[in-house]
This record gives C-alpha cells, sequence and structure tokens, in this order.
C-alpha cells in the first residue's frame, strides 16, 4: 500500500487499514501504568514520556536511531520529561517507519528528526484533561502526529481539528482506538477537544485516553 498526503496535507489513517502490526500493541499498553505525572500540567490530568530518535533513508532503507536526550524544545520553551521506558519497542519503531514511509513518498527526505510524546490524559467527575490547553496551534514542526489513539476509557470528548492557514476549521474527528491523523504542520493548525469524565459502566473515579504523538522535522 502507497500512501502519500494529499493536495491538502492532512491523511487520517486506521492501523487496521494498513498492514501494521497492531498486536505490537499489547506490550506497549502495559507501560501507560508506569508513566510520571507531567510537572508541567498543575492539575494531575496527565501523564507523560517523552524521546527523540533520529532517522535516516538509505538506499530506501529506513534507519531508526534513539538518542538520549529528554530534553525537547517547541516554540522557543524548553521542557524535560522522563524517557519512554523502551525506546526500542517495537510498537514505537514500526509507528514511526509508517509514517516515515508515507512522508517518503512526498517529501523524499533522506534524515529526520522525530520527537515522540506518550501521554495518558486523565479525567475526573469535575475536572477535564486537556491537550492542547494553547489552544488552536502550531508545534513549530514540519509535520506532526498530535494523537494516535490507543486506548480511551470512560470518557467522552477529544475531538480532533484540523484548520487551514487562516485558522478555518476544515475537519473534524472523534478519533478511536488505532486511528490518527497526520499533517503538515505548516500550512495547518490543530485543536483537540478536552477529555471529559463519562460514567458509561458504572465506574466511579476517572476515565483516561492513552494516546502517541509526533513530532517530525526534516533535516535533509
Amino acid at each position: 500500500m502507497i500512501l502519500k498526503l494529499s493536495k491538502y496535507p492532512f491523511l487520517k489513517l486506521n492501523l487496521n487499514d494498513t498492514r501494521f502490526k497492531t498486536y505490537t500493541s499489547y506490550h506497549f499498553l502495559k507501560s501507560y501504568n508506569n508513566l510520571p505525572f507531567d510537572n508541567y500540567i498543575p492539575e494531575k490530568t496527565r501523564q507523560r514520556r517523552y524521546s527523540n530518535y533520529t532517522i535516516q533513508n538509505i538506499n530506501n532503507t529506513i534507519n531508526i536511531i534513539h538518542n538520549n536526550k529528554n530534553t525537547f524544545e517547541q516554540n522557543n520553551t524548553i521542557r524535560k520529561f522522563e524517557i519512554i521506558e523502551n525506546p526500542y519497542d517495537p510498537f514505537i519503531l514500526e509507528f514511526i517507519k509508517l509514517n516515515t514511509q508515507i512522508l517518503h513518498n512526498t517529501t523524499n527526505f533522506t534524515k529526520l528528526n522525530i520527537d515522540v510524546h506518550q501521554v495518558r490524559q486523565i479525567a475526573y467527575p469535575k475536572l477535564n484533561s486537556h491537550n492542547s490547553p494553547e489552544g488552536i496551534h502550531q508545534d513549530d514542526s514540519d509535520y506532526i502526529v498530535s494523537a494516535l489513539v490507543l486506548k480511551r476509557f470512560n470518557i467522552k470528548g477529544g475531538n480532533s481539528i484540523i484548520y487551514d492557514k487562516n485558522k478555518n476549521k476544515i475537519y473534524e474527528n472523534k478519533l478511536n482506538k488505532y486511528e490518527y491523523i497526520l499533517q503538515d504542520d505548516k500550512d495547518l493548525y490543530h485543536y483537540v477537544s478536552p477529555v471529559e469524565y463519562f460514567d458509561s459502566d458504572g465506574f466511579e473515579g476517572y476515565g483516561h485516553r492513552d494516546i502517541l504523538g509526533l513530532d517530525i522535522n526534516i533535516i535533509k
């Protein structure tokens, strides 16, 4: 399957519709239970780990190198996070490969830098979880995956919204398991609506959404 970004530069995908080995997510999902709280969020509504990678395309072979880096820079702000427990987890590597192959079909890159964000959003009965507290924005990257959804539990909301360069809404979707959007971050803006607690099965306490995000920059 050859996938590439369309003229309107975003692509909504479901891993089940590709050749992706989704069974590799089972072990990775367990690591969400060990995520530390995000110290940059005052309320305990987000847990997070981070890793950074260099991707090289050599003779159409994708090589992925994890960089031992725990600082993330975005829009002239530097934040520090704990590194993902297993940076070479097969699920992470396969997800990076899938998206780099799509971008290679579009941009013919030879080298990328990718930030990977492992996030759990936690919502409580009277406290929502915001993954876009800054509102409609760009991530200061070339391309992004704002959220690959791996699990939704006792929540509602969390809609992914895309805007054009004039901040006019052009697309909205509630992403379910294994769904995500790859988009151009130079021409488009994005926003994710808050995740809200939703008591669907008599469970009292909290709900959560487990996601994986990518910030992708072309080096050459």
